[in-house]
């Protein structure tokens, strides 16, 4: 075969060759692309996070866990939802749910934020992808937990009765204080196991509980003649010992409700804060002779005679907290027979039921209808009840 010959079929295998590496490496390449851009279309596939569970709105129990629910378990970096104000307690995974748990409590009737991040991510998800912040607020307790509160601090002449999970949860922290001490100090793995609770939180939330979760058993009465108590309402009884306990707190004595008053319920219920006074309340007795005790602590500690109104002005029976109370202060009002009248330097007044008031008044005798509609002392008693009584006191007539 000529020079020539040869040199043209080695051209010729050489170009095929050349052309057969060109395209198996065309091909290579062209499948590495498809590969990678076959992840990437499946990754944008991703369904994206939702969210398919929020707390409850409004929050009927503060002391209860708060659950958010993704669509799928979070993923290890996905970051915790946040509440604020913050609360201290933790946050856990449970399944495909972020669980908080506060290490107390929720304040009652106080609103919090709750934002969920935009990267929260559950597995095999795309990232939630907007940040999500929900309103939450968290109901007032009931009447039952203010009376179960204001009981067990004193200011309602009965016995509390302890909520079934207060008792609960103190014989868990029992438990746990138990198995801590039992416990070999070297056996730092079985130490890690037992949970330990702060003697703060512990008072908090139980107090917490009692408020949110009260017991349906009536307090009991333990002063002899208590004032009768309605379980369950706003009863004079109860808007009286709300008032006490509001004028012992700085708070205004109005006997209402509102959420500076349960605050300071809780943080008193937590540090035992008791009434530093002995239970008081008046009774008057409209049979002859009329006569008007005072109740201390379980005890009649002074009686005198009384008047009460006149027929046409008789003074209304019932059950008063007394609202307002003056040293001395002017009168006026209109005699059964429509004589206005106007009395001034009226001594040692206070008023339970409008313009009826325990006050003193100078009279010949006492102890049979006389007055107006108010209870009229004589003036030395009148000037030693006085000191006796606080706005808020219970004045019973019957």
């Amino acid at each position: 075969m000529s020079a020539i010959r040869l040199a043209e079929r080695l051209g010729s295998v050489a170009v095929l060759a050349i052309a057969l590496l060109c395209v198996g490496v065309g091909f290579g390449v062209g499948g590495l692309e498809s590969r990678f851009s076959s992840a990437s279309d499946q990754r944008g596939q991703l369904p994206p996070t939702r969210l398919t569970a929020l707390p409850h709105r409004p929050i009927l129990d503060g002391t209860l866990p708060l659950r958010v629910r993704l669509s799928a378990p979070p993923a290890s970096f996905s970051p915790r939802p946040a509440l604020s104000p913050a609360v201290a307690g933790t946050w856990t995974t449970h399944g495909d749910s972020e669980i908080f748990t506060p290490a107390s409590t929720l304040d009652p009737c106080a609103s919090y934020t709750l934002t969920i991040p935009a990267a929260s991510t559950a597995i095999a998800h795309s990232p939630l992808g907007t940040q999500r912040s929900i309103a939450l607020s968290v109901e007032c307790p009931s009447v039952k937990g203010l009376q179960q509160t204001l009981a067990r601090l004193d200011y309602l002449p009965y016995s509390a009765h302890s909520a079934i999970r207060a008792r609960v949860f103190r014989t868990q922290v029992a438990q746990a204080a138990s198995a801590a001490y039992e416990t070999s100090d070297t056996d730092t793995s079985a130490q890690a196991s037992v949970p330990t609770y702060s003697t703060a939180h512990v008072a908090r939330r139980v107090a917490a509980i009692d408020m949110f979760d009260p017991s349906p058993a009536r307090p009991d009465a333990r002063v002899s003649d208590a004032p009768p108590l309605e379980y369950g309402q706003l009863d004079a009884t109860t808007k009286g010992a709300l008032t006490v306990f509001q004028s012992e707190h700085e708070i205004e004595p109005t006997g209402t409700l509102e959420a500076a008053t349960w605050k300071a319920l809780l943080e008193a219920a937590e540090k035992d804060e008791r009434n530093p006074s002995p239970y008081t309340f008046v009774t008057v007795t409209e049979s002859l002779p009329e006569t008007l005790e005072v109740h201390r602590g379980g005890h009649v500690v002074f009686s005198t005679p009384v008047n009460t109104g006149v027929p046409g002005a008789e003074t209304a029976q019932g059950i008063f907290p007394i609202y307002s109370r003056f040293v001395s202060t002017t009168m006026t009002g209109t005699d059964v027979d429509g004589t206005k009248y106007t009395v001034p330097d009226v001594p040692w007044v206070n008023y339970f039921n409008g313009g009826d008031a325990v006050h003193g008044y100078p009279r010949a005798s006492y102890g049979f209808p006389q007055s107006n509609g108010c209870v009229e002392l004589p003036i030395e008693a009148a000037a030693q009840v006085y000191p006796m009584l606080k706005i808020g006191d219970i004045v019973e007539v019957s």
